[in-house]
C-alpha cells in the first residue's frame, strides 16, 4: 500500500452478522416478507458501518416504511398483470409494455433514494441522472446490442458504467468515469480468445477420450457360415428348413395322391429329425463352451466400460461447465470492477482496485461448497467473506483531506416525485 493511498477496511464478524441473518430470516417468514424491509436495512446498515476510510464508517437511513411502500406496490402491480393477462392478453401485454417502458424511470429513482440514503461523514451521497438519459442507456443500447449480434456489447458497458459513476455526487462532488470504450473492447476480446482456445481444448480432449475408450475394429472380412445336414432320401431345396417345407409343399399340389402322401411322410419325417436336432443342440450347448465371436466379446467389453463412463462423463460435464461460468463471471467481475475504479475520481481523490480472477473463482466455489454443505447457514459467513474481499482490494489515491469534503449538510426537502421514490426501492447492483 502506497503512503498516498487510503485503505478501505472492512471490519464485520460472521458471528455478528449471522444473529442479524438469522433474525431477519425468521422475522420475515413469520411475518410473510412485510419484516423483510427492516431486514434489508438492518443488513445494509451492518455493512456499511463496518466498512471504513481512515477509521469512519459509512451509514444507511432510509426508512424501512419507505421500502415497505414500494415493495408492496410491485406486488400490486404483479398481481394486476397476471390478472389482466388471464382475462384479456391484449391488456397484460399492454400493462407489460409500460412497465418495460418505465424501467428507466425506476432504475434512476432507485439510484436517487439509495445514494440519498448512504452517507460518510455526516455527507451524504446523491444521484442526479435523468430519465431520458436512462432510457437510452437501459433501453436503447441493448437494443443495439440485439441490432449488433452482441458486437455492441462492450460500448454498452462503458455506456452503462459511466452513467451511473458520472451522475453519483458526494455532497456537491461529481464522481467522473474516464475509462474508454476501447479498454472495454480489450477484456472482452481476451475473454472471447481465452473461451475459443478453452473449447478447442475440451474438443480435443473429448476426443481423444473417446477414441481411447472405443474397440479394435474388426475385419469385415470374418465369414460365418451356418451348417445344416439334410437327410439323404429326401427332397432337397436351398435355403433353410422352412424354405425347404414351403417349396415341397407347393410342389405337392402337382402330384398324385400317392405322391402326395409319399412327401407328407418324407414332411413329417423331416419335422421329427429337426426337432431331435434341435433338442441335440439345445443339450451340446450346455455342456460344451462355445467361443464368442471377437467382434462381440469387443463390444460387450464396451458396452460394461462405457455404462458407468457415461455418468462419469456428464457429471464431469456439469463440474466443467460451472467452472467455465465461475472463470466467466470471475474475470469480468475482476476486469471491469478494476478498469472502472482506477479511471474514476472525486475531484482529487482517486481509487484503486486489484481485483484477481483466480481469487474470486475460489471465492465463488468455497462459498457455493459451504452453503451446500451447511444447508445454507453458511450464507451470511459467505456475505462476510465477499465483503471483506472487496473492501481488501479498494483503496482511496491521493493526499486525501476529508475535511475539503464535509460542508453543511444539505437540506433534504422532497418533491412528489422523490417521494414516489421511496416507494420504489429497487437494490441494483453495478459491478
Amino acid at each position: 500500500m502506497s503512503k498516498n493511498q487510503t485503505p478501505v477496511v472492512f471490519t464485520g464478524d460472521a458471528g455478528d452478522y449471522f444473529g442479524i441473518w438469522i433474525v431477519n430470516l425468521m422475522l420475515s417468514i413469520v411475518t410473510l416478507g412485510i419484516y423483510s424491509a427492516w431486514a434489508k436495512v438492518r443488513r445494509k446498515k451492518y455493512f456499511y458501518n463496518n466498512t471504513l476510510i481512515d477509521g469512519v464508517g459509512f451509514d444507511y437511513h432510509a426508512n424501512p416504511i419507505a421500502i415497505l411502500k414500494g415493495r408492496i406496490i410491485a406486488v400490486v402491480l404483479l398481481v394486476l398483470y397476471t390478472v389482466l393477462s388471464g382475462l384479456n392478453p391484449t391488456v397484460g401485454a399492454l400493462l407489460a409494455l409500460i412497465l418495460f417502458l418505465a424501467i428507466p424511470w425506476i432504475v434512476v429513482r432507485g439510484m436517487m433514494f439509495n445514494a440519498r440514503n448512504t452517507s460518510h461523514r455526516g455527507l451524504r451521497f446523491d444521484f442526479d441522472g435523468k430519465s431520458g438519459a436512462a432510457t437510452l442507456v437501459f433501453i436503447g443500447y441493448p437494443l443495439l446490442i440485439l441490432l449488433t449480434l452482441g458486437l455492441a456489447m462492450p460500448f454498452v458497458a462503458q455506456r452503462t458504467n459511466k452513467f451511473l459513476f458520472d451522475h453519483h455526487k458526494f455532497g456537491l462532488s461529481h464522481f467522473q468515469m474516464n475509462a474508454l470504450v476501447k479498454d472495454f473492447y480489450m477484456i472482452y476480446l481476451k475473454l472471447l480468445g481465452s473461451l475459443i482456445v478453452i473449447g478447442i481444448v475440451i474438443t480435443v480432449a473429448i476426443k481423444s477420450l473417446v477414441g481411447g475408450l472405443a474397440p479394435s475394429p474388426v475385419s469385415l472380412n470374418h465369414t460365418h457360415y451356418l451348417q445344416t445336414t439334410t437327410a439323404p432320401g429326401f427332397i432337397k431345396v436351398a435355403g433353410t428348413p422352412v424354405a425347404q417345407q414351403e417349396a415341397v409343399a407347393e410342389e405337392s399340389d402337382q402330384l398324385s395322391p400317392e405322391q402326395s402322401a409319399e412327401v407328407e411322410a418324407q414332411l413329417k419325417k423331416l419335422t421329427e429329425q429337426m426337432g431331435q436336432a434341435e433338442v441335440g443342440s439345445d443339450e451340446a450347448a450346455t455342456t460344451t463352451t462355445v467361443k464368442k465371436d471377437p467382434a462381440v466379446e469387443a463390444f460387450e467389453k464396451y458396452a460394461a466400460l462405457l455404462g458407468p463412463m457415461i455418468y462419469v462423463m456428464i457429471l464431469g460435464g456439469l463440474l466443467l461447465y460451472m467452472l467455465v461460468i465461475f472463470l466467466v463471471v470471475a474475470y469480468m467481475q475482476s476486469r471491469i470492477t478494476n478498469l472502472v475504479l482506477n479511471n474514476t475520481s472525486l475531484e482529487h481523490v482517486g481509487f484503486f482496485g486489484n481485483q484477481r480472477m483466480r481469487d474470486l473463482v475460489w471465492l465463488y466455489l468455497s462459498n457455493i461448497m459451504l452453503i451446500m454443505f451447511s444447508g445454507g447457514l453458511a450464507i451470511p459467513w459467505t456475505h462476510i467473506r465477499m465483503a471483506r474481499y472487496r473492501a481488501e482490494h479498494l483503496a482511496i489515491t491521493g493526499e486525501t483531506d476529508w475535511d475539503k469534503f464535509i460542508g453543511e449538510k444539505k437540506e433534504s426537502s422532497r418533491a412528489m416525485g422523490e417521494e414516489i421514490a421511496d416507494m420504489f426501492d429497487i437494490d441494483i447492483s453495478f459491478g
